[in-house]
């Protein structure tokens, strides 16, 4: 079972990527600055790309979605996929699919692609290469999330429980 749910959090990690870089290339840069280094979204705020009021409704309306997608992704790899309906399978499997996200976030798109990338740099920041080299950024949001990430993970395993109420 452990391989199982390994290899799911792995496949986990790159279908809610895919849904990530489908709002990125649908949205643009400017919807996901939220997401940027604070110095790269004050520079967008000078030059008129973004206020901080768009930011922070963009912020809030992509999390919403955001968490949509991973609550009902975790709830039928557990549900569907594993058969699994009780709180505790719930809880435990996606907490590792979101820390499992997280991990491969903070490495791959932050650290390499982001960090390294030309596809996220926003139009008037070029120079910017400090800021969007800031490792330590990215990184923090991953160890916050290890700790943050329990409360939906509470959530879900009460879906699941309830899921397992039902049916």
């Amino acid at each position: 079972m452990v391989a199982k749910v390994a290899i799911e959090a792995v496949i986990y990690s790159l279908v809610y990527t895919v849904f990530m870089l489908i709002l990125f290339k649908i949205q643009g840069a400017a919807h996901q600055l939220y997401n940027y280094p604070k110095a790269i979204q004050d520079r967008a705020k000078e030059l008129g790309i973004i206020t901080q009021e768009e930011l922070d409704a963009n912020a809030k309306k992509n999390k919403i979605w955001g968490i949509i997608v991973m609550v009902v992704l975790c709830v039928a790899i557990t549900c569907a996929v594993n058969k699994q309906t009780t709180f505790l399978a719930g809880f435990v499997q996606s907490y590792i699919f979101l820390n499992a996200f997280s991990l491969f976030d903070a490495l791959v798109i932050d650290t390499i692609w982001f960090c390294h990338g030309k596809w996220w740099v926003i139009p008037g920041t070029e120079d910017m290469t400090e800021a969007y080299h800031d490792y330590a950024f990215h990184w923090k949001w991953f160890f916050i999330g290890l700790v943050s990430i329990l409360p939906l993970a509470l959530i879900i395993g009460g879906i699941v429980a309830l899921i397992g109420v039902i049916i």
